[in-house]
C-alpha cells in the first residue's frame, strides 16, 4: 500500500450506504468542473445508480475519503464481461480539486488494485483461458495521473471525448430517410418506453466496452432523473411501425451560472437503418428539442474510435471537443490469480 498522505484529519473508509451519496456527488461535480466538463452528478441521478449497481459489492468495492468528516474523494470498482471478449476489473475515482496530487491518488490506486486482483483470484476458474485486465480512466489533460498509471504498468486502450455545441444557431434542416419518421412518444406509456430501452440494448450490445444489460440497468434507467421521455427523439419505420433508432435527450442540472445543458445522448440506429442519414436527422431534430425545452447549449459523449465515424458526424452538426478522456488497461497475469 502507498503511504497515507500527511493531511490532518484524513481517513479512508468503507462506503456507508446511500447516506454517502450527497458528499460523493459534490466531489464528482467539483472534479468535473475543474476539468472543464459539462457533466453534472445530481444526488438523484447517483441514488438511482447506486441503488442498482451491477457486478459491484458496495461494502467491498467502494472507498470514501474524508477529511474531518467531509467527503473529499471516492472510488468505485466493479467488473464487466465486455463485448470485445475479456473481463475488465474497472475502477473510477473522483477527488475534490483542493486535495488533488497530495497523495490520495496513490492510495486509491493501490487499494483499487488490491481489491480488483483479489476479486480476479476469486474468479480464477471463470477466467481460465480468457483475457482479463485492470481498467482505469484519466483525463487527457491530467498528465500527472497518466504518468502515474503508466509507471504502474497501464497502457492507453481507448480515447473518448465530451463534445459541446455552444449555441443553437444554424441548426440544419435534414431530411428524414424515406420510409421513416421522427416522433415524440407518450412519456406516460410504459410499453413504448421499454421498447425504446430494448432498442438501445440491441444497438449498444456490441459497442466497445459494453457488457450485457441487466434488470438492474433497466431499474436504474427508470429511476434516473436523466430519463426524460418527453424530450426523446424516436425514429419509426412507417411500414412496420418498428423503432429504427433514437436519441434520449435530457436537460442537465442548472450550472453554477444558471445555464442548462441539453444532453443529446444514447444516439442509436438499428443495423437495417444505418448509412442513410438517420442519425444526422435525429441529432438535428434533437438540437431543436433541447433548445425549445430551455437548454442554452448541447453536449454529448463520444468514443473517438467508434467505427461508425460518430465523431465526424457530430462535428458536422456543430459539436466541438471540450474534454478528452483515456481508458487505460493493465493485463492480469493468469498465474497471479490461479
Amino acid at each position: 500500500m502507498a503511504a497515507i498522505p500527511d493531511i490532518a484529519g484524513i481517513r479512508f473508509r468503507a462506503y456507508r450506504g446511500l447516506d454517502d451519496i450527497p458528499g460523493m456527488a459534490a466531489v464528482a461535480d467539483a472534479a468535473n468542473r475543474a476539468a472543464g466538463s459539462a457533466e453534472t452528478r445530481s444526488v438523484e441521478t447517483m441514488l438511482a445508480q447506486y441503488r442498482n449497481l451491477t457486478n459491484c459489492d458496495p461494502d467491498r468495492d467502494i472507498v470514501v475519503v474524508e477529511v474531518d468528516g467531509t467527503t473529499v474523494a471516492y472510488q468505485r470498482a466493479w467488473w464487466t464481461d465486455r463485448s470485445e471478449g475479456g473481463r475488465g476489473f474497472e475502477a473510477i475515482s473522483f477527488i475534490e480539486p483542493a486535495y488533488a496530487e497530495r497523495g490520495v491518488e496513490d492510495v486509491l490506486l493501490a487499494m483499487g488494485e488490491r481489491r480488483q486482483l483479489a476479486l480476479a483470484s476469486e474468479m480464477a476458474d471463470e477466467l481460465a483461458g480468457r483475457p482479463a485486465f485492470l481498467a482505469r480512466f484519466a483525463r487527457v489533460a491530467e498528465k500527472t495521473e497518466i504518468a502515474r498509471l503508466e509507471r504502474a504498468g497501464y497502457r492507453p486502450a481507448r480515447r473518448y471525448a465530451e463534445m459541446v455545441r455552444p449555441d443553437f444557431e444554424a441548426i440544419p434542416e435534414l431530411a428524414v430517410p424515406d420510409g421513416l419518421e421522427l416522433r415524440r412518444i407518450d412519456p406516460a406509456d410504459p410499453e413504448v418506453i421499454r421498447r425504446v430501452w430494448d432498442v438501445g440494448v440491441e444497438v449498444f450490445r456490441h459497442h466497445y466496452g459494453e457488457g450485457e444489460a441487466t434488470e438492474a440497468d433497466w431499474r436504474r434507467f427508470q429511476e434516473s432523473p436523466e430519463t426524460q421521455p418527453a424530450l426523446w427523439c424516436v425514429a419509426f419505420d412507417r411500414a412496420s411501425h418498428e423503432i429504427a433508432g433514437h436519441i434520449l435527450n435530457y436537460l442537465g442540472q442548472p450550472e453554477v451560472d444558471g445555464s442548462i445543458v441539453g444532453w443529446t445522448e444514447a444516439i442509436a440506429v438499428r443495423a437495417p437503418y444505418r448509412r442513410r442519414g438517420l442519425a444526422s436527422a435525429m441529432l438535428a431534430e434533437s438540437l431543436r428539442i433541447v433548445r425549445d425545452a430551455g437548454a442554452d447549449r448541447a453536449a454529448l459523449g463520444v468514443d473517438q474510435q467508434n467505427p461508425n465515424h460518430a465523431l465526424t458526424l457530430y462535428q458536422r452538426l456543430g459539436f466541438r471537443i471540450t474534454v478528452e478522456d483515456l481508458e487505460f488497461h493493465r493485463d492480469i497475469d493468469p498465474a497471479a490469480v490461479s
